[in-house]
């Protein structure tokens, strides 16, 4: 029961945060993704999502990487696809989804 607790208040919280980035003028979900996929190839990868933490200040451990990325990644190929990196970061509801 105390696991189902924790898991609804991550997603509460995290569906915050994305209708906090929705509200933000200047927020671009392109350009994040963009900014994320450094060699451009339309994907992120495990390293790329490490290193754009990294050079926003966010150190984050082997574990916390590989499960942020198992999060995004839906079909479990080992990258985030442009399609997969929306569905996490809009909101839930969100009409811009697709």
């Amino acid at each position: 029961m105390r696991t189902f607790k924790v898991h609804c208040t991550v997603e509460e919280s995290a569906e915050l945060l994305r209708k906090r980035l929705q509200r933000r003028p200047n927020f671009s979900v392109h350009d994040a993704f963009v900014a994320c996929d450094a060699d451009k190839n339309g994907y992120i990868t495990r390293d790329e999502f490490k290193n754009i933490l990294k050079e926003y200040g966010f150190y984050a451990t082997d574990n916390e990487v590989t499960w942020l990325v198992d999060r995004y990644d839906k079909n479990h190929d080992g990258r985030i696809s442009y399609s997969e990196f929306i569905d996490e970061i809009m909101p839930k509801g969100s009409p811009t989804r697709r």
